[in-house]
């Protein structure tokens, strides 16, 4: 993949030659107008979180061919806004630290407007995907050691919560969430 040109590489940063601490909070926090250089883990993060997104698009166009309820196409496109806004947010950041950003993968969709599965299915993949993309970005920003970085990590994960509840809105709606099974309620069986 590497000699035809198709494998996707994260940005490369120098192999340290000595141990470094931290000395001060602008670390974290940057002085006015400067910031430090980004370190591994929020590169790592930022490269799988890009990955992770362009998957996601491909998975939005296949889908936007097949599915044929307005509702659920709007709300498909709307997550590929979101996978391209973050896409873009952190392809212009590696381009601003002189790291270049990430090319994608090339990867094709058939042109098939079948649907290999329901509109239900689909949905139902999507509010799971959802959940895993908060918890993903809530590890990034765990891991990030920059305020910028921390404060879109935070902002992001607002967006998908609620892009999320127009998914979990249109499963309601059409009741296809089964209610997962819950504990009793103790207070209301004390007064019986």
């Amino acid at each position: 993949m590497l000699s035809k040109g198709i494998y996707d590489r994260p940005p490369m940063i120098t192999y340290p030659e000595k141990v470094e601490y931290v000395k001060k909070q602008s670390y974290i926090v940057a002085a006015v107008g400067k910031k430090r250089p980004l370190n591994a883990v929020e590169l790592t993060e930022m490269f799988f979180n890009i990955e992770r997104n362009y998957f996601s698009i491909l998975l939005c166009i296949g889908l936007l061919q097949v599915v044929k309820d307005k509702e659920i196409k709007n709300y498909i496109k709307n997550g590929m806004e979101i996978s391209e806004k973050q896409i873009n947010f952190f392809n212009d950041l590696l381009k601003k630290e002189d790291l270049l950003g990430t090319v994608p993968v090339s990867m094709e969709v058939t042109n098939s407007t079948v649907s290999p599965f329901s509109e239900k299915l689909i949905v139902a993949l999507f509010h799971f995907l959802n959940s895993i993309d908060v918890t993903l970005i809530g590890h990034a920003l765990s891991l990030s050691m920059r305020l910028d970085l921390a404060t879109y990590y935070s902002k992001l994960i607002g967006e998908i919560l609620l892009y999320a509840e127009k998914g979990f809105n249109i499963m309601v709606e059409r009741q296809w969430l089964e209610q997962p099974p819950q504990a009793p309620n103790r207070k209301g069986l004390k007064r019986t």
